[in-house]
């Protein structure tokens, strides 16, 4: 239990540094205080990947995970890494979808044959080869809103999305999963996660976007319920086993 209380106050800080992040680029602007040129997306860049600029490692683990706390970041890497080689088969292709600087990838790697680091941000996959420098089998992509040209058609056993698509206005997110559906072999795993509105912990989350006025913020998470990713899913081409808790927990298979 407490380990979930902790996960959950991750979660929410994660959401409140990515919103602020992402306020202040937007307030900001080129040019403007603490503003660069990296604010504007320049052309096949995408709309998302501008919102995610950190400077440093320990600024993007303070986004991905909500702290700058090496050993932790390490070991839910570990963890969930853990947890995703139960989809994975023996010298099976994964990809990580918002992989950020591969906090999980650096650990599911070596029980791959390929791992595709995926990111909409050029900043996070600088950091991600920078971190996987010495992990031979890692292979990295950019995600331009929805598409994943890099990656072939039907050439991946396990793909990932934790905490990533709320990220992503609802409609660019149900394209992203038709995407995903492209690029996972038949008889693949897709492993996804969402916020759940249902719970305490994502309405509170929910209420105080509402209440600051997020509407208008593109990092802003978007909460879902179960009933909402039980109709999203096979509508983008995958069957769906689906537990809800705090999170939304959805292991797929294409149909």
């Amino acid at each position: 239990m407490l380990a979930a209380r902790r996960a959950v106050v991750r979660a929410l800080g994660r959401l409140e540094k990515a919103a602020g992040a992402a306020r202040h680029r937007l307030e900001a602007g080129p040019g403007g205080p603490g503003g660069d040129d990296r604010s504007v997306a320049g052309p096949g860049e995408g709309r998302y990947g501008q919102l995610w600029d950190p400077p440093a490692d320990s600024d993007a683990m303070a986004l991905i995970l909500n702290t700058t706390d090496t050993e932790e970041f390490e070991r839910t890497g570990r963890a969930d890494a853990e947890r995703l080689r139960a989809f994975l088969p023996q010298d099976g292709t994964a990809l990580d979808v918002g992989c950020g600087i591969g906090r999980v990838a650096r650990y599911l790697a070596p029980h791959c044959a390929t791992l595709w680091s995926v990111d909409a941000s050029p900043r996070m996959l600088e950091l991600a080869r920078e971190r996987l420098r010495e992990v031979p089998n890692v292979r990295f992509a950019r995600c331009v809103d929805t598409d994943i040209p890099d990656v072939p058609t039907a050439s991946v056993d396990l793909v990932y999305a934790l905490l990533v698509l709320q990220h992503l206005e609802r409609e660019d997110a149900f394209l992203l999963l038709e995407e995903l559906r492209r690029v996972v072999k038949p008889g693949g795993t897709l492993f996804v996660t969402f916020p759940n509105l249902l719970s305490d912990t994502y309405l509170s989350a929910f209420l105080e976007y509402a209440r600051r006025g997020e509407t208008a913020n593109p990092a802003r998470a978007r909460m879902y319920t179960p009933q909402e990713v039980a109709r999203i899913l096979p509508a983008a081409g995958f069957d769906a086993d689906i537990e809800a808790d705090v999170e939304i927990v959805a292991v797929c298979h294409p149909r």
